[in-house]
C-alpha cells in the first residue's frame, strides 16, 4: 500500500486496526484515545470517517481527548467529506497526516428516532439528508458487494435517487431554526450541512464552511418529483439555490418534525427517521491537514 510506505519513509510509527462490522470503528476509536492515543487515521470512506467521528466525543458530546486529532485517507463509495476539507489525491492525505499540522473544525450533534424506534444520538462533521436523501443512502448500502467496482460512487447516488424517486411523495414538515424561525413546509428533501458534498460529488450546500460555526440549512418547499429530476444535474455545481423551490439558511440549531416518519441520511448511512434536532459543536474536532493558512 502506498500510503503504509510513504508513513514509514516518513519515520510515523502506527498500528492498523480492521473493522468487521458496523460500529466498530467508533468502539476502536474511544479506546484509543482512552488510552492515550493522539492521533486517530481513517482508511475508508464517509461512514468509516463518520463512526471516527463518533468515537472522538464522548456521550456529554465533549471531545474525549481535545488535543487528539483525525486524520483521513479516503476511499469507498462516497468519500465526499475529502473535497470540503481539501484531499484531492492520497499524496494530499498522505502529506496532511505527515504535516502534524491541524485545524479546529464544527461537528454536529444529531438527535433523533432510530432505526429500531429508540432514541438515538450521534455526531457527525459532514452532510444529513431528511426525505429523498435517507430513501437513496438505503439503496446505495442495499447494493453494497452486488455493484461492480467500475461502477463509481456518483453513478451509484445517482441511480439510487432515480430509484428512490417512485416513492418520493410530499410530506407535511415543520422545521425550526434556533427557536426564531418557524415554517411549516411540504418536502421531502432537507438538507442540513457542515461540509458542501455529499451523494457521491452532489454539491449540496455549497455556501458551508467548516469552521463557521453554523449550519447551512437547505429546505425544499413543494418540489415534486419532476422539479428533483429536473435539478439532478444543477446539484452537481450548486445550482440548485436558484430553484424558487429552494431555500437556503443558516442556523446553529435545527429542529425537524414530520407528520409521519422521514428517513434520516447520515455521511451516506441511513441513521433513522425524524423527529430530530441537529446542533453545531463549533470547533469541535481536531482535523489534519496540509493547508498552512488553516492551520491551529
Amino acid at each position: 500500500m502506498k500510503a503504509r510506505r510513504e508513513l514509514e519513509r516518513s519515520g510515523i510509527k502506527f498500528t492498523t486496526q480492521m473493522t468487521t462490522r458496523a460500529g466498530e470503528a467508533t468502539e476502536i476509536t474511544r479506546r484509543a484515545l482512552e488510552a492515550g492515543t493522539s492521533r486517530i487515521v481513517a482508511v475508508g470512506g464517509d461512514g468509516t470517517l463518520s463512526e471516527i467521528v463518533n468515537g472522538y466525543f464522548d456521550q456529554a458530546s465533549a471531545p474525549v481527548n481535545p488535543d487528539a486529532s483525525i486524520g483521513l485517507l479516503p476511499s469507498g463509495t462516497g468519500s465526499d467529506f475529502r473535497r470540503s476539507i481539501g484531499i484531492d489525491s492520497s499524496l494530499d492525505a498522505i502529506a496532511a497526516i505527515v504535516s502534524g499540522k491541524t485545524r479546529l473544525i464544527d461537528a454536529v450533534r444529531a438527535a433523533n428516532a432510530g432505526i429500531d424506534g429508540a432514541s438515538a444520538t450521534r455526531h457527525f462533521i459532514n452532510v444529513a439528508t431528511f426525505g429523498l436523501g435517507g430513501d437513496v443512502s438505503a439503496f446505495v448500502n442495499g447494493w453494497r458487494g452486488r455493484l461492480p467496482k467500475w461502477v463509481g460512487g456518483r453513478a451509484r447516488f445517482i441511480a439510487a435517487a432515480i430509484c428512490a424517486l417512485d416513492r418520493y411523495r410530499l410530506r407535511s414538515t415543520e422545521v425550526r431554526l434556533d427557536d426564531q424561525f418557524h415554517k411549516k413546509i411540504a418536502s421531502n428533501l432537507v438538507v442540513i450541512a457542515n461540509g458542501r458534498y455529499a451523494g457521491g460529488g452532489m454539491m449540496l450546500a455549497p455556501h458551508a464552511e467548516l469552521d463557521d460555526g453554523l449550519l447551512d440549512v437547505v429546505l425544499t418547499d413543494g418540489a415534486t418529483r419532476f422539479d428533483v429530476i429536473k435539478e439532478l444535474p444543477r446539484i452537481g455545481r450548486g445550482g440548485h439555490l436558484k430553484n424558487p423551490k429552494v431555500t437556503g439558511m443558516r442556523a446553529r440549531d435545527v429542529s425537524i418534525t414530520t407528520d409521519e416518519p422521514m428517513a434520516i441520511d447520515i455521511d451516506g448511512e441511513m441513521a433513522g427517521y425524524t423527529p430530530a434536532r441537529l446542533t453545531i459543536l463549533p470547533a469541535a474536532v481536531r482535523f489534519m491537514t496540509r493547508d498552512h493558512s488553516q492551520v491551529t
